[in-house]
């Protein structure tokens, strides 16, 4: 029980730093908008695609890095999912209690998921920051250079660095970070 306290503790922090961007708002409110019309269902499967996603960047971050720590990812990423399956079916039973059989799409109307939606939109667009963040781990990729600062503090927790560090890899257009320059980067 207390890693799931944990790991909402954690999204809840970063959503709160992610929010207080404009490109991090940005994406939250377009996560939100796609969920709103896509149903919940499809909320949920965005929500463990964007899971999954982070571990597959969080590996190569690490491979970026030089540490090998897919046990650790792997941890991670099964603590996430049972996390976030907790917070989201705790809130999907929660909404059926209130909504009665209107939750259920009973023939008396229909009924929108709002928790649901906003909850896995919170969710999906956490992990979606945290895609950017391990993506970033290359500073100089065309696209992610338009939202990476915005992203430095995020950056700078992956590699366990200061944000001015990051900041300086930034505006001096370095390929990669000060700790990895003499290592070969080919392969990454």
């Amino acid at each position: 029980m207390r890693f799931i306290i944990t790991i909402l503790t954690t999204a809840i922090e970063r959503f709160d730093a992610m929010i207080s961007t404009f490109a991090g708002f940005l994406l939250t409110m377009a996560i939100g908008v796609f969920n709103f019309f896509v149903g919940y269902k499809v909320a949920l499967l965005v929500v463990f695609a964007a899971v999954f996603l982070d571990m597959v960047w969080g590996i190569a971050a690490a491979r970026k890095q030089g540490r090998f720590t897919c046990s650790e990812l792997a941890r991670d990423t099964f603590s996430k999912i049972g996390a976030y399956g907790t917070a989201l079916v705790m809130t999907i039973l929660i909404e059926n209690l209130i909504m009665g059989s209107h939750a259920m799409g009973s023939e008396e109307g229909t009924y929108v998921r709002w928790a649901v939606d906003i909850v896995a939109s919170i969710i999906a667009a956490v992990e979606a920051w945290s895609i950017c963040g391990n993506i970033l781990v290359r500073p100089n990729l065309p696209f992610f250079k338009l939202i990476r600062n915005p992203l430095v503090g995020e950056i700078a927790r992956k590699l366990h660095i200061s944000e001015d560090e990051v900041k300086e890899v930034f505006e001096s257009g370095k390929p990669t970070f000060k700790k990895w320059e003499d290592q070969d980067t080919t392969n990454v």
